[in-house]
């Protein structure tokens, strides 16, 4: 049987949760045994993890259509620079994409925008079916004016059904143009590698997050510190896992506080699962997500999770706050009481963890991997 050409579009490959639900979703399709493979990115490959995966699935080809490093996505932090660099970005892609195009892929039987509308530009021409990935919130969407390209793909999916509902509220011209497919997740492969991830002694907290700034690290910074002073500065660490264009700027801040000592900035780890495991929280802070697939992962390791209860994904995953603690994005006291309810043992964690746990049959692997082929085949 001929099997289904897709082409996933993702800008770059960084350490973080979008490009490891890219990963862990194209190892469930070639198991399947059922579709052709090309990646698409704007930038080089980088980090090694990755390029690791592509040198074990040379089937998977890889393409990249902006080579130039200096134009990638990683933009000077001075203004001045940064305004040339886009000018000289948005000349070398206009030029780029009128000679070659994602037409460079071949002859794909369906196209995959995987990150938040990135390749509309080089879309726009193509007249195979086009679907696109929203990995960010209602509210990321609705600032961005995103819905001025709906037109031009056949699908939009998301994934959280707050997120769905929000969106047919609001443009219900389109209602017929959205799905929620989950992001998938491998319990047992989180699991084992959890086992052989080296773990450190110990109590203490971790953060697994890419280091920009609607992840609102100050916050998480900031409570640590409270949380610090007001349990009589207790031998408990923060370990902030990933990497980014921020690292520098809160490590300093970290630095500027009085617990500065006990916050450790790992950079970016290919399996994080040990620290998580090993936590007595894992922590998001974020002001917004799509999903927030470290919370999944957290649960998968039996690690409790304290999480913003931002838009869009959190209150989803931890049923409301039955499965995990909320608080207010952006609070740092409330934050910082969160930590120390669970390190003074105030609330029934073991309680809070089960229900989460029994939660992740919605992210399935197999059952989301199922929707995802059902989805394509639908276009072919």
């Amino acid at each position: 049987m001929k099997k289904i050409k897709i082409a996933f579009c993702v800008r770059d490959m960084k350490i973080g949760g979008v490009e490891s639900v890219l990963i862990r979703t194209m190892d469930a399709l070639l198991d399947s045994n059922m579709f052709e493979i090309v990646v698409v990115t704007y930038c080089k490959l980088q980090e090694q993890v990755y390029i690791d995966w592509f040198n074990a699935h040379p089937d998977v080809k890889l393409i990249t259509l902006y080579p130039s490093r200096w134009l990638g996505t990683d933009l000077s932090h001075c203004f001045l620079v940064r305004i040339f660099q886009h000018l000289c970005r948005d000349v070398y892609r206009w030029w780029r994409r009128r000679k070659y195009g994602v037409r460079v892929a071949g002859d794909i039987d369906v196209f995959i925008d995987y990150y938040n509308f990135s390749f509309n530009a080089e879309f726009k021409k193509i007249r195979r079916p086009k679907i696109v990935w929203w990995h960010s919130s209602i509210n990321s969407f609705i600032a961005g004016n995103y819905i001025k390209y709906m037109d031009n793909y056949d699908m939009l999916v998301a994934l959280t059904d707050g997120f769905v509902d929000e969106f047919k509220q609001l443009y219900p011209q389109y209602a017929d143009k959205i799905v929620r497919i989950y992001n998938p997740i491998d319990m047992k492969k989180i699991s084992s590698q959890s086992c052989v991830a080296t773990q450190p002694r110990g109590q203490y907290f971790c953060c697994v997050s890419r280091l920009y700034a609607d992840k609102d690290i100050p916050t998480l910074l900031r409570a640590f510190d409270v949380f610090w002073n007001k349990n009589n500065r207790p031998n408990v660490k923060l370990f902030v896992i990933g990497g980014g264009n921020m690292r520098d700027k809160y490590e300093q801040l970290a630095n500027a506080l009085s617990v500065g000592r006990h916050v450790v900035f790992t950079g970016p780890m290919a399996n994080p699962f040990g620290y998580m495991r090993g936590a007595m929280a894992n922590i998001l802070s974020s002001y917004s997500e799509g999903f927030a697939i470290v919370l999944t992962e957290a649960t998968a390791v039996d690690t409790l999770n304290i999480a913003s209860d931002c838009r869009n994904g959190p209150r989803e995953i931890l049923f409301d706050g039955a499965g995990g603690l909320l608080y207010t994005p952006g609070n740092v006291d409330e934050l910082a009481d969160k930590m120390s309810d669970v390190f003074g043992n105030k609330i029934n964690v073991r309680k809070m963890k089960k229900m989460a746990r029994d939660g992740l049959k919605r992210f399935d692997a197999d059952v989301v991997t199922k929707q995802i082929i059902d989805l394509i085949k639908s276009y072919v």
